[in-house]
């Protein structure tokens, strides 16, 4: 029988050695939990470091090694002759290549995953991961569809029932009583605009959509519609636009918007698919021009350890993290500190000590609490804006929704 080391467990704020980690694991050298484990443990990683999400997938792809790194210190501190190694892999951000890459780590006998970044993704490889005894960890994927408890699927991000209600008070303390979506037609999409729609309407306000085929190179009459729609609502300040796409999509979508006289003339607004991204700085006079297009993502908690992440990876990469890339580093602390725990590479066993590890866990991206489904059991949303500033146009944080009073708070100059 496997000896069960004696386990202490233990909230931090932060290590003096700069370490990552939200707890701290004792158990004794001799024996112990991490004896029939091997001295490299493979942690695999789906990142689309080519494709729609690619500039995003790049900075989660460096916060994760940032988080293998801190993790090896951590464990050598600790006395344990072993050494975690990301391997990452490109999934192009299709479904297709998410599953060839997973398919590829399983032959080379990894257990553990981290991303892929997108539900589409997630989708497209819970089948195989599920019958192989996969841990598959996104920091992104928010799709309700996939809330599935009992599977290896687990994210560290809440469901879009909870950004469906961030964008609803969003668009109403804007002062929105009609939205015209255009919306990606995928897991993701399709979910995030029902969501969206039914709180919207809650709250007595006025949806209407539009879907497009993410794979569709011209989005023009897409758009076209969409102005149609704007026009039957009537231009003016309580006439509004989401826009629900990733960056690629969504950079389509703005500049054939921006050749169209009633589309210029509106608020638009977005979500996670596009919040921070560099590609739609490229648009960003005509951003600024519709409102700065204000989008929801969701908000990491504050604290120092969140302040000392973000101050690395700006140190390290020469550029702000996004929330996500948080969230991927979590991820990959959790995959290891739960590989620890099981005291076997062993699918079966992480999974089953991963959800209590998570509660347990307090990182950079807050509290890792989990629900019955494996997800994220809660949390607030940021609200980013891009802003012309004296040194250029960026992103910024423009405002807060707080899922605790189901509330939205603008920033001063936001």
């Amino acid at each position: 029988m496997r000896i069960i080391a004696v386990v202490v467990i233990a909230f931090i704020i932060g290590l003096a050695a700069g370490l990552g980690g939200g707890y701290i694991a004792f158990s004794p050298k001799q024996g112990g939990a991490v004896k029939k484990l091997p001295e490299e443990i493979p942690i695999g990683g789906l990142f689309g470091l080519t494709g729609d999400l690619s500039e995003f997938s790049k900075r989660h792809q460096a916060a994760a090694q940032m988080a293998i790194e801190d993790v090896n210190a951590y464990v050598k501190a600790l006395g344990y002759n072993v050494k975690f190694v990301l391997i990452p892999e490109d999934t192009q951000g299709t479904q297709e290549g998410a599953l060839a890459k997973i398919q590829a780590l399983a032959a080379k006998g990894v257990k553990v995953v981290v991303g892929p970044l997108s539900s589409a993704e997630v989708k497209a490889v819970k089948s195989f991961a599920d019958s192989e005894g996969i841990v598959v960890i996104s920091h992104s994927s928010t799709s309700p569809a996939l809330a599935i408890p009992g599977d290896y699927i687990f994210r560290f991000v809440p469901t879009d029932e909870f950004q469906g209600r961030a964008l609803a008070r969003l668009l109403q303390a804007s002062g929105a009583e009609k939205v015209a979506v255009i919306y990606r037609g995928d897991d993701w999409g399709d979910l995030l605009f029902e969501s969206f729609k039914e709180q919207f309407e809650k709250l007595g306000g006025e949806v209407r959509g539009i879907r497009y085929d993410p794979k569709a190179k011209d989005l023009s009459a897409e758009v076209s519609r969409l102005s149609d729609i704007v026009k039957e609502f009537g231009v003016g300040p309580h006439t509004k636009v989401l826009m629900i796409a990733f960056e690629d999509d969504g950079l389509a979508i703005l500049q054939a918007a921006s050749r169209d006289p009633t589309l210029s003339s509106v608020e638009w607004f977005g979500t996670d698919g596009s919040a921070g991204s560099g590609k739609l700085l490229t648009m960003a006079d005509f951003i600024v021009k519709i409102g700065g297009l204000p989008s929801t993502v969701f908000n990491p908690a504050l604290s120092p350890k969140y302040e000392e992440f973000t101050k690395r990876f700006r140190e390290t990469y020469g550029e702000d993290p996004d929330p996500y890339c948080y969230t991927v580093y979590d991820a990959v602390w959790v995959a290891a500190l739960s590989i620890l725990e099981a005291g076997e590479y062993d699918g079966a066993l992480i999974a089953k000590a991963l959800p209590q590890v998570a509660s347990r866990y307090f990182g950079v991206s807050g509290w890792a609490l989990l629900n019955e489904n494996g997800d994220r059991a809660g949390g607030d949303y940021l609200i980013l804006k891009i802003v012309k500033t004296p040194t250029g146009y960026k992103w910024v944080r423009a405002g807060v929704y707080t899922f605790a009073s189901d509330s939205v708070t603008f920033f001063e100059g936001g």
